[in-house]
């Protein structure tokens, strides 16, 4: 991490990027109800996307036409069932290829990344014998974009629980969830000191919770380090912006080392849910035939 900035400087580039309303446009494409188009030819464009059991109820060709329109640099998947037939959806995207990660046999974490600017640097997993706080090992990506190196870490959290931490059971989910977020800091201080770090995914909770049951305090209570680029949607959630709309929940996230702070202040940047029902014109059918998730997106603008 940087060390250089005050953590009161910190937190006031924080609250502007709150109030700042390039990062807090939730649907800049509403004029157009089937647009789900994210990506521009000169920001680096991250998106995470819970396919809910990929390929089982899947309308392939549709997801195919979807990707291709949301334009991102990197999309980060979970859910994913069956490898093979991730590896055949992404032969025919044009100009993506594939990472799939062999962790797990079933539920596994993927990546499609756009060959055309993306340099694939590496690709590995984390914590691989640590399941109770990651049953699904977070998925690392380390990519060249722009002449600048990324790590993205691609997760999906223990589901469930009751809002409420219950210390005497380490199989409590909220535990197993904080501790997921306890370990990824240590990690990331350890072994990604001053890189640029976008850790998301399912997260399968809040982040805009009480101190009491809130799992994501190791990265809250330090401003000056991390930033949850959606954490505007999470203080106003809405049936429009939020990742789960089934329950009113937003539990997919997008969170940036201060190594991105600077990038993510710039005009044009921004973090926001992206409507893909519009694509279908129907959330029925887009809950049915791709997922029950939305997926959220990073503009960084350098």
């Amino acid at each position: 991490m940087k060390n250089g900035k005050t953590v009161i400087i910190v937190i006031i580039a924080l609250l502007a990027l709150v109030s700042c309303g390039k990062n807090t446009v939730l649907n800049p494409d509403a004029n157009d109800p089937t647009a789900i188009n994210f990506g521009t030819s000169n920001t680096l464009d991250v998106i995470t996307w819970n396919l809910r059991n990929f390929p089982e109820g899947t309308d392939l060709t549709t997801l195919k036409e979807m990707i291709s329109a949301l334009n991102a640099e990197v999309i980060a998947f979970q859910e994913i069932m069956d490898y093979n037939a991730f590896m055949d959806l992404a032969e025919d995207i044009p100009y993506y290829a594939a990472c799939v990660y062999s962790a797990t046999d079933t539920y596994r974490l993927a990546y499609l990344y756009d060959t055309r600017s993306v340099t694939l640097n590496n690709q590995y997993t984390i914590f691989e014998n640590d399941s109770n706080p990651f049953p699904r090992p977070p998925y690392i990506l380390d990519i060249t974009w722009n002449n600048s190196n990324y790590f993205i870490i691609n997760n999906h959290f223990k589901a469930y629980g009751d809002n409420y931490i219950d210390e005497s059971d380490s199989w409590d989910e909220e535990m197993r969830r904080r501790l997921a977020c306890q370990k990824l800091d240590n990690y990331i201080s350890t072994s990604l000191s001053d890189k640029k770090v976008i850790v998301l995914g399912d997260l399968n909770d809040q982040i805009a919770e009480p101190e009491d049951y809130n799992v994501f305090l190791s990265f809250l209570n330090k401003p000056e380090e991390y930033y949850f680029a959606d954490m505007p949607i999470a203080l106003s959630p809405t049936y429009s912006n939020v990742s789960y709309p089934s329950s009113l929940s937003h539990i997919d996230h997008i969170l940036i080392t201060n190594e991105l702070f600077e990038d993510f202040e710039n005009a044009g940047s921004y973090c926001r849910t992206i409507l893909a029902e519009n694509w279908m014109l129907s959330w029925n059918t887009y809950s049915s035939t791709i997922s029950d998730h939305r997926p959220v997106g990073i503009r960084i603008s350098k």
